[in-house]
């Protein structure tokens, strides 16, 4: 083997990542299995690293890895059939090695390679005994099946961990994301509580980041935004959080502050960093920023609240031209104009104010419409006023939970009076949180006869933070014969481990990954890849999946060959009055 091929099969091992790894049960299966159907008392699944042999899995064996000079799987991962020693004391490639000659443990062995599509040996799935013994064709090609069922294994290994970055880091900026920031934030505020010290949270939101991605297009928006998380985490200290929140907005952890006025520090090095303009095609952009922020526990020591708060600050130092402001409770009331619209808010459900409009969800491979998902407008006095505006709002002041009972209502109602197919529902977490949301759903369904087959809830990670209830609702839903998607997905599931054993049946990829899918570029493969990978851990769980944001003839037909089960976005409708008549996929598997 040359060493630039030794090399390229070390790299491709190592990006495996499966190297000194736990024990897997599914790997542990295999070579049980292995033994018992070849009658061996020793298997194992080998692979060799540049000076070692490493076991991910052994039966009748204690070493976890030895030598490379003393591997006989080493060898057989230089030929490309199965490797068969029927007697090891009389084979000169290997009667030399301890384990043959001095321990006497090995007398044969049979080892066919983990080969990688591109044909790289990485290791093998073995047998062996301590006596000679012979070995048929036929019990070769049942051991290279059990080598074929380790690299499916290691794909999905991979497809796993590619997830738990997802999960975790931002795909643009490789930041940590919301549901990451969530969870050091509540770190950093537990660590402030034992040492009797402070945390700052800050929110920023990039001033008019609109204009960019309007003038100069949303490729340089997202080079603006890598950018900006460049500079921002050069800034901070290393026991320090900057987090992508979505869009333009970022977040901000200090910790181990003394008093507010320390911060000052960082903001001073943070209007620095941004005093230089960005450089974009020998273009030169000036970035301006509103940043708010809030301590604590000295303004709040819930996570919601402070987010809150420091969201309050920062249109209080946009509307006051940008820069930094502190939460401060005399000046951080609701605006005049908030109070007008929280109270229309209040009447519009008895004023039948409240639209619905149905957005298409198509079957990715033969067209057909699957089904719609249900969105709420409001129509109030003065207009049509944005989902962006009022839902917010309705959250902050539980108005959610009555506007998403009609919601619920009214899209059931309307299901079982059209053939929609199957109707999709969004669910608030406050929603999802009540002690009641079963039977509700339960008696909307048995009040106006539809099938409970044809509904899918949508609900987002923030609505399974308390795992035990989320299980046993979401089992209930299932009880029901109602079906579960979990929407948004890719934005930061914090619990990858978990989602095996949740009882939904869609996931849908958030529509933040599909501007570049389809394009031939860095950023368009890596895009894919994230799709793929998504793809495949869902058929891994038995779950089909909806690509959301789909504009483009190249996005759909890429999103269909990366095997997305169904596709959403503008490319196919956007949401309106439900068109009369329709034509439906009432058959459809899921949407």
């Amino acid at each position: 083997m040359t060493p630039a091929h030794e090399d390229a099969r070390l790299a491709e091992l190592h990006r495996f990542g499966i190297l000194d790894t736990l024990p897997e049960p599914q790997f542990d299966r295999i070579v049980a299995l292995a033994a018992r159907y070849l009658n061996m008392p020793v298997a194992a699944v080998s692979f060799v690293d540049k000076d070692r042999q490493w076991f991910k899995a052994r039966i009748g064996m204690d070493a976890t890895e030895t030598q490379k000079s003393e591997s006989i799987c080493a060898i057989a991962i230089q030929q490309e059939e199965v490797l068969v020693i029927p007697d090891a004391r009389k084979d000169p490639r290997v009667n030399g090695m301890n384990c043959v000659s001095v321990d006497q443990i090995v007398g044969f062995y049979a080892g066919a390679p983990l080969r990688t599509p591109d044909g790289y040996q990485l290791g093998t799935v073995c047998v062996m005994d301590s006596v000679p013994r012979s070995f048929t064709a036929e019990e070769e090609g049942v051991l290279e099946d059990f080598a074929a069922l380790v690299m499916d294994e290691l794909r999905l290994h991979v497809t796993v961990q590619q997830l738990g970055d997802l999960a975790l880091l931002d795909s643009l900026t490789g930041l940590p994301n919301r549901a990451n920031f969530r969870q050091r934030l509540t770190q950093a505020m537990r660590r402030a509580t034992l040492n009797s010290s402070k945390v700052v949270l800050g929110l920023m939101d990039l001033d008019r980041f609109k204009l960019i991605n309007d003038t100069l297009g949303h490729a340089a928006g997202d080079e603006v935004l890598r950018l900006t998380a460049h500079r921002l985490s050069e800034c901070l200290a290393s026991s320090d959080t900057v987090a992508r929140m979505g869009g333009d907005e970022f977040a901000l952890i200090f910790t181990d502050v003394a008093e507010a006025a320390s911060t000052e520090r960082i903001l001073t090095r943070i209007r620095q960093a941004f005093s230089a303009p960005f450089l974009l095609e020998d273009q030169e952009i000036y970035v301006h920023w509103s940043l708010g922020l809030t301590i604590f526990p000295d303004d709040a020591d819930q996570s919601e609240a402070l987010l809150t708060q420091a969201d309050t600050a920062m249109y209080r130092a946009k509307r006051a031209g940008g820069g930094h402001a502190f939460f401060n409770v005399q000046h951080d009331r609701r605006t005049p104009a908030e109070m007008t619209l929280l109270t229309g808010l209040h009447h519009a459900l008895e004023r039948c104010e409240f639209r619905l409009h149905y957005q298409p969800i198509i079957h990715a491979v033969t067209g057909v419409v699957a089904g719609y998902e249900a969105l709420i407008r409001w129509e109030g006095p003065d207009g049509l006023v944005s989902p962006a505006e009022f839902i917010p709002l309705a959250e902050v002041s539980g108005l959610i939970v009555p506007i998403g009972q009609w919601v619920l209502r009214e899209a059931v109602r309307t299901a079982a009076l059209i053939p929609l197919g199957h109707i999709a529902v969004n669910v608030s977490p406050l929603e999802f949180s009540q002690p009641h949301f079963v039977e509700y759903v339960a008696r909307v369904l048995c009040e106006e006869n539809l099938d409970p087959g044809r509904l899918l809830l949508e609900v987002t990670e923030n609505s399974l933070l308390d795992p035990r209830r989320a299980q046993d609702v979401l089992q209930d839903l299932r009880t029901l014969g109602v079906r579960v998607a979990l929407d948004d997905f890719g934005t930061g599931y914090s619990s990858l481990s978990a989602l095996a054993g949740l009882p939904v049946e869609v996931l849908k990829i958030d529509r933040s990954f599909m501007a570049q899918v389809g394009q031939p570029s860095p950023e368009g493969m890596r895009a894919a890849e994230l799709v793929r990978a998504v793809v495949a851990l869902a058929r891994a769980f038995g779950l089909d999946t909806v690509a959301e944001g789909v504009e483009t003839q190249v996005q759909a037909r890429a999103l269909s060959e990366l095997g997305c089960t169904f596709l959403q976005g503008y490319h196919f409708g956007r949401p309106g009055p439900l068109p009369q008549p329709a034509v439906h996929g009432a058959h459809a598997p899921v949407a």
